[in-house]
């Protein structure tokens, strides 16, 4: 009840226009697979000079009526850490899942799933999943039913993904060594799924599910993560021409019946061209096939849109569409063809392509539509990430995002009310090759990419690769003007220094185990703050939350210095939050660990590093560790967001362990706070 009552409160902090729709609306992210930037008729193909072109006319519809998001960054620049961290909500310097690592276990944390079923939302995740863990389905640690998912249709594991029509499993397995297989929730159903095509199986699956649920739970709001396995990998295209038709009486329906789910379950598999398409002339059957699945995917669009229409929930539903990295070169497994992305220049104005943390690797199509909320015909160059669509979401359902959470809600951007927050582009990534030698890349043509990483920072983009060292340099580019990042301004006034860009990366991530890079042992540089004395700032919150918020997106009840972290300035006993923040004097340069200790929830970051997480699954008065981590001596800056609910004492303990410092609380010598202190009017930054 205390938790409804703080959505109700925190709904009134929404924009007008959004309250005047709906307090919670629906949201639909759609993820497709491998799919260009350059791909996108309004994008980038509608301007083509060549007659060899893709045509997305139902895309290019939904761009009409929404945004256009032209500076979005998919985390990694291949699928399996670029959807971990989609899910998680945190950047590559945080998400368990680096690298190419397919099938593993995703991290039990906050997901986009559970983030909006504590919003009061029912979820589904149908499509590709591939973050499942090993075993059986049934055994999965972390299948998407352990992940905040109420209902899951689709390809659990990546390899299985790879193939649009799972009649043609056979006797491929996934990473794990696992037979491929297609589920519903953790029933294997690969039997029954006959002539079905991977994108028609997947749009006729979500329009049933969206229309079951209006019509079940009407007044209950929905989040259906919508992950096409399209265009990645084998080029299959479908048995016949999209139905006539759409929304809930056309386009694509689903049947039900075992051998014969879909109404597209018929005729010959992997055969049908778009007549657009099929006599044109000089096309190869690459060039056809690929064309074909891309126009699917844009025909699907428009079904699932119609259906939006004709459930009258259109102007109540949030659609984002993107994909999960940029354009790939490849067969797939048991593929007979391998897409070039020449074919269609799907990287777009851009060099590189999947596997590069170029643009073309990296940025990705993205478009916005809530009809009566966001403006349509909006063009926005922003850089932003995915994971701010967890804090973005939460924010148009009327919830705090969790402190874990690495973005910023995009909502000013969107709905055009508001500021708007810088957001953190940020990946690192390793993959061994070069980028690929096309005449189309005259400057990272045949570059080794090996361990790589790219920043945005004060409007530019740092980007390194083939990097053995900390001391390897970055190259800068502008990438609003330059979008083929082919002039390097390193060293040019008014761009970042390399010690910032080196300096920057270090302060927002962690290392990760699994995933070794050339600077994890390198400390963590201090900074210079201004005039400083002994204590901390607090700011006081009074609501009930799901889980410990980022308080500073918050409003708060009162403000004031303390000495330490130290819950008596809370200003009731339930209900309450706190917000600490100021510097850290580290005493010597060295490794240190961290110990946390409270009673609901706590979250602590260091810089923009996550230190401390006592907050998804925390069992109150248990002790976290922050694992050793390489600080430089110096001011350090530190925030620390707690939560305390409604039962049992309230208690925040901090102790450390260094260099020549045996674990001890956290001496009151050690906390600093600036003299002139910020202003702050109250209110939510967006």
């Amino acid at each position: 009840m205390k938790f409804l009552k703080f959505a109700a409160l925190l709904a009134c902090l929404l924009p007008s226009s959004v309250r005047a729709q709906a307090q919670k609306p629906n949201i639909i992210f759609v993820l497709v697979d491998d799919m260009g930037w350059g791909d996108l008729g309004v994008f980038f193909q509608n301007g083509r000079s060549s007659t060899r072109k893709i045509a997305t006319p139902k895309l290019d519809t939904f761009a009409e009526e929404g945004m256009q998001l032209r500076r979005h960054y998919c985390p990694a620049p291949v699928c399996a850490p670029s959807r971990a961290s989609l899910l998680l909500g945190v950047h590559q310097g945080h998400s368990n899942i680096r690298n190419s690592q397919f099938d593993q276990t995703l991290e039990d944390n906050h997901t986009l799933g559970t983030v909006m079923r504590g919003a009061g939302y029912a979820t589904a995740a149908i499509g590709k999943w591939g973050l499942q863990g090993p075993g059986v389905p049934a055994d999965q640690p972390s299948r998407p039913q352990l992940r905040g998912f109420d209902y899951f249709f689709g390809y659990a594991s990546h390899r299985a993904a790879h193939i649009h029509y799972p009649e043609q499993f056979g006797a491929y397995t996934d990473n794990q060594d696992q037979p491929l297989s297609f589920l519903e929730n953790t029933t294997i159903i690969n039997s029954g799924l006959g002539k079905c095509y991977s994108t028609d199986l997947i749009t006729a699956r979500a329009k049933k599910w969206i229309i079951d649920h209006r019509t079940n739970t009407p007044a209950l709001p929905f989040f259906l993560y919508l992950t096409y396995t399209a265009p990645h990998a084998r080029l299959d295209v479908p048995t016949q021409a999209y139905p006539a038709g759409g929304g809930t009486s056309g386009g694509l329906q689903w049947i039900g019946t075992p051998g014969n789910l879909i109404n597209t379950a018929s005729g010959t598999i992997n055969s049908w061209i778009h007549p657009d398409y099929a006599t044109a002339t000089g096309w190869t059957d690459t060039a056809k096939r690929y064309a074909t699945m891309i126009r699917r995917i844009d025909d699907a669009i428009g079904d699932l849109l119609a259906t939006l229409r004709d459930l009258s929930i259109d102007n109540h539903t949030l659609v984002v569409f993107t994909s999960d990295n940029g354009p790939a070169s490849e067969s797939g497994l048991g593929g007979s063809y391998t897409y070039d992305p020449r074919l269609f220049d799907s990287y777009g104005p851009f060099e590189g392509i999947k596997r590069d943390v170029l643009e073309g690797g990296l940025r990705v199509p993205a478009l916005v539509r809530w009809p009566g909320t966001i403006p349509a015909g909006g063009i926005n160059q922003t850089p932003a990430q995915f994971h701010d669509w967890m804090p973005t979401f939460a924010r148009f359902a009327g919830v705090p995002q969790p402190a874990r959470a690495d973005g910023v809600s995009l909502a000013p951007i969107l709905t055009g009310i508001g500021t708007q927050r810088a957001p953190q582009v940020y990946t690192e990534f390793y993959v061994s090759g070069s980028t690929p030698d096309y005449t189309r890349f005259p400057k990272h043509a045949n570059k080794p990419r090996n361990q790589m990483q790219a920043l945005y920072l004060n409007g530019y983009k740092g980007v390194r690769t083939h990097l053995s060292s900390h001391a390897t340099d970055f190259r800068m580019y502008n990438t609003l003007n330059d979008p083929a990042e082919s002039t390097d301004l390193a060293g040019q006034p008014g761009v970042p220094t390399q010690q910032q860009l080196k300096d920057r990366v270090l302060q927002l991530r962690r290392a990760s185990a699994n995933n070794a890079r050339p600077y994890d042992s390198e400390q963590i540089p201090a900074i210079t703050p201004p005039t400083v004395v002994n204590g901390l700032d607090y700011r006081a919150y009074e609501m009930a939350t799901p889980w410990t918020p980022d308080w500073s997106t918050q409003a708060s009840v009162a403000t004031g210095t303390i000495a330490t972290p130290d819950p008596a300035v809370r200003t009731r006993a339930d209900d309450v939050g706190l917000h600490f923040s100021g510097y850290l004097q580290v005493p010597s340069s060295g490794t240190y660990t961290f110990y946390l200790t409270t009673d609901t929830g706590a979250f602590v970051r260091i810089h923009d590093a996550q230190l401390l997480d006592a907050d998804f699954g925390y069992t109150g008065g248990t002790e976290k560790s922050s694992g050793t981590i390489p600080l430089k001596a110096g001011y350090h800056p530190i925030r620390i967001d707690y939560r305390h609910a409604t039962a049992g004492s309230h208690s925040i303990s901090l102790q450390w362990q260094g260099p020549g410092i045996a674990k001890q609380a956290i001496p009151a010598s050690a906390w600093f706070r600036e003299v002139v202190r910020l202003p702050y009017d109250g209110s939510p930054a967006d």
